[in-house]
């Protein structure tokens, strides 16, 4: 049974792992929560809007189907709008123009939607190996235990062991939901940006642009 100063002891040496690893626990919880919220306001049912924006154009409402982005209040209705009801020089210069610059538009979006996951995915790499790295410290501090108490009973060598599994531990603890976290956001952001890229050309070609 470990008693307070075993416990003291064991924090004063594992402090400095203990701390990293509970600031990267915190920071990537922050940018899961950030990016949930973040990409929840890119996403928008695909199948939905076209249909929807095929029939308004099918009826030659052009002026609703850009009410309608307009009024989506997310990055795809800008885009849209813009493939809708493009300036007088951008309709001029044709078709390969515009699409240049509707996918200009996907990929800054699709920076912004990207943005924290690099940090996330570090942290997610890197946290096994500080908690491995707070395994060995663990264990050196067992065996020197050993050495310093000879013959002494396995009370001797608890807080080395006790030290070890808790980084461990910690260590899988911030890098699971991390990289979990990472993987799905990164798919979510591909699957934005492809329904972002077939709407728009999609919508290009039902407005005719040459």
């Amino acid at each position: 049974m470990f008693t307070m100063a075993a416990m003291q002891e064991m924090w004063a040496n594992a402090w400095p792992i203990i701390s990293l690893l509970l600031t990267c626990s915190i920071f990537s919880g922050a940018v899961i929560l950030e990016r949930w919220f973040a990409l929840g306001r890119f996403d928008f049912d695909r199948d939905a809007l076209l249909e929807r924006l095929r029939k308004l154009l099918g009826e030659n409402k052009r002026e609703s189907a850009v009410t309608l982005c307009e009024g989506l209040k997310r990055p795809i209705g800008r885009i849209l709008t813009y493939a809708l009801a493009p300036s007088v020089q951008d309709r001029a210069a044709g078709r390969d123009h515009m699409e240049r610059v509707a996918l200009r538009m996907i990929r800054t979006e699709t920076a912004d939607m990207n943005h924290y996951l690099v940090a996330l995915g570090t942290i997610g790499s890197i946290s096994p190996f500080v908690g491995l790295f707070g395994t060995v410290v663990g264990i050196i501090h067992a065996f020197r235990a050993i050495a310093e108490n000879a013959g002494g009973g396995p009370g001797v060598v608890a807080n080395g062991i006790a030290e070890a599994l808790i980084t461990t531990a910690l260590g899988l603890f911030v890098a699971i939901p991390a990289i979990v976290a990472y993987n799905g956001f990164g798919r979510k952001v591909e699957r934005i940006s492809e329904d972002m890229e077939l709407c728009t050309l999609e919508i290009l070609d039902l407005t005719g642009v040459r």
